[in-house]
């Protein structure tokens, strides 16, 4: 099965489908195999509308009829002569200059094609396979608007032709306007359900649109002989994981794995997959005994999720004495570093995945997170807010953009940030917690407090903003609130050390002695140091970072 599912003319994975602008007469497949056809099509259509100008090409019929020889026997040369010699002597016949676009078309000369097609049109301007065919030479010529704009001519002449409608989905897909081409691919998908080509891309924009559902709808809607289809399979399952949709990408995977088990490419997105899923035994199931820098990568990174960190760096070690030069590889490595504490390392190789792949947002990320941690912070929001240029929609690259502004002391900078990330994941508790710590030091307290127990309400075994909301009762001198806070911060994470401190603090407040005395000698056993906000929150960017 060959499907075209757009028009870019190079595919998205080893196995995936043929990608050009599909159309009845498949200008971009076939040169002359379908030559007979477009001449007798195209004549029929002119007379059968009896739209043929002021003439009816009764003079140039002769040479229409060699043409149409000429054609059939894929000789491109000879047809062209004899359209030129029809067009010479009947020029207001709009079948000469219709078919002489599609012959020169086909011979690849689209320069000369385009004005045969306009004198067509000229001729007779209701001609559907004149617009839809200048359409065709305009996505050749790469003149996109053009090409939309004769392809909505054609849908309107006839709302019943389903590949004007697709290839008009497909030309508002190129021109970054999904939203648009989801009606003219439902149009097309209505008109022909059983073409894999119009589903898929019917996914494909929904997706790009930000439609998940409908996407998801559409994907399940397919044709049923796809159902267990390699390719359909593997296709949907890459443009899911393309769009961050893991979830909903592995059982596309997981059936084209299941179909053609010894295909590596597949089985490593389907590990990938379950990478962005976290779910780390099935990476380390699929893949066994990794022989490839990319297997050993997946491996390692799915140790890494499972924070086994000494097979992790065994796994990395290899991957990268295999390709030195692949930046996911490095960007394993950073990580590896960053937990062992090694910054200055970690940031030289962040560095050099950024220069290898100077549009992935990763490599930025990760080298902001080190500057962070080396409280370098100007350099580090300079990293972060570049990884959140190249991916608009990372979250965590501008939340800790937010926190090394707040490093800087540049607060409302840092605010501003905070409540972008907040924008893109509202149900984030770190976010709502570090605003609200943010706030507390603007002195705006009934605001952090707000902030605060949005945070708890989210997660309630989130210990810091626990402890953030007791410092803030005990400045407030509501003493019963901050021994509530400080205890539900402990029974959150016995090992906060400072919320011991702080809850024998407040026990003395309360008159409480002998909990007082028991909180602090908790303290001093664990041998630890009372941490303050900046290491507070410096271990808690970790935790995001990972």
């Amino acid at each position: 099965m060959n499907l075209r599912l757009g028009l870019q003319v190079e595919p998205t994975i080893r196995h995936n489908y043929q990608v050009i602008l599909r159309g009845n007469h498949n200008h971009l497949l076939m040169a002359g195999l379908i030559a007979v056809y477009l001449a007798v099509s195209h004549l029929a259509e002119g007379q059968a509308q009896g739209q043929l100008g002021t003439s009816n090409c009764a003079q140039a019929r002769p040479y229409l009829t060699a043409a149409q020889t000429a054609l059939g026997a894929h000789d491109l040369s000879a047809a062209i002569e004899k359209l030129n010699r029809a067009a010479a002597i009947d020029p207001k016949c709009p079948d000469a200059h219709l078919l002489l676009g599609l012959a020169e078309f086909q011979q690849g000369d689209v320069a000369k094609a385009i004005p045969h097609y306009r004198q067509a049109l000229k001729l007779n301007p209701r001609s559907y396979s004149g617009h839809y065919d200048l359409a065709l030479a305009y996505v050749k010529a790469k003149k996109l608007q053009l090409a939309r704009a004769e392809l909505e001519q054609a849908v309107a002449l006839d709302p019943k032709q389903a590949d004007a409608a697709y290839n008009l989905g497909m030309v508002l897909l190129e021109l970054a306007q999904p939203a648009a081409a989801l009606r003219p691919l439902r149009r097309a998908h209505a008109l022909t359900p059983e073409r894999p080509d119009v589903s898929f891309n019917l996914v494909r924009a929904s997706l790009e649109a930000g439609r998940l559902e409908e996407a998801r709808q559409a994907a399940k809607q397919a044709p049923a002989q796809l159902q267990s289809d390699f390719q359909w399979n593997a296709a949907l399952g890459q443009e899911f994981l393309k769009h961050a949709q893991a979830d909903d990408a592995l059982p596309y995977l997981r059936t084209a794995n299941a179909v053609r088990p010894d295909d590596n490419d597949v089985r490593n997105q389907l590990a990938t997959a379950y990478l962005a899923s976290r779910q780390t035994e099935s990476v380390l199931e699929l893949i066994k005994a990794p022989t490839t820098a990319d297997e050993h990568y997946l491996r390692g990174s799915a140790f890494y999720q499972a924070h086994r960190f000494p097979e992790a760096d065994e796994e990395s070690d290899a991957a990268l004495t295999l390709a030195p030069e692949n930046p996911k590889v490095l960007v394993l490595r950073v990580r590896l570093l960053q937990r062992a504490g090694q910054q200055e390392a970690a940031l030289d190789m962040a560095r050099k995945a950024a220069a290898l792949a100077p549009r992935w947002d990763e490599p930025f990320y990760l080298a902001g997170i080190s500057s962070y941690l080396l409280r370098h912070y100007a350099d580090a929001r300079d990293k972060l807010t570049h990884a959140f240029e190249l991916n608009p929609q990372s979250s965590k690259a501008v939340f800790m953009a937010a926190l090394a502004s707040a490093g800087e002391g540049k607060t409302q900078q840092a605010e501003g940030y905070l409540r972008r990330a907040i924008a893109l994941q509202p149900d984030n508790a770190r976010f709502h917690c570090h605003l609200g710590i943010l706030l507390m030091r603007l002195n705006d307290y009934a605001r952090a407090e707000a902030s605060l127990r949005k945070a708890v309400q989210l997660k309630p075994e989130y210990a810091l903003p626990h402890y953030e909301l007791g410092k803030l009762s005990a400045y407030a001198k509501r003493w019963d609130d901050a021994r509530q806070a400080f205890e539900a911060t402990i029974a959150a994470d016995a090992g906060f050390t400072s919320a011991y401190y702080q809850l024998a603090r407040v026990y003395a407040k309360l008159g409480e002695k002998e909990k007082s005395e028991r909180m602090l000698t908790d303290f001093t056993k664990r041998h630890q140091k009372e941490m303050d906000d900046a290491a507070l929150m410096e271990e808690d960017a970790k935790s995001e970072s990972d």
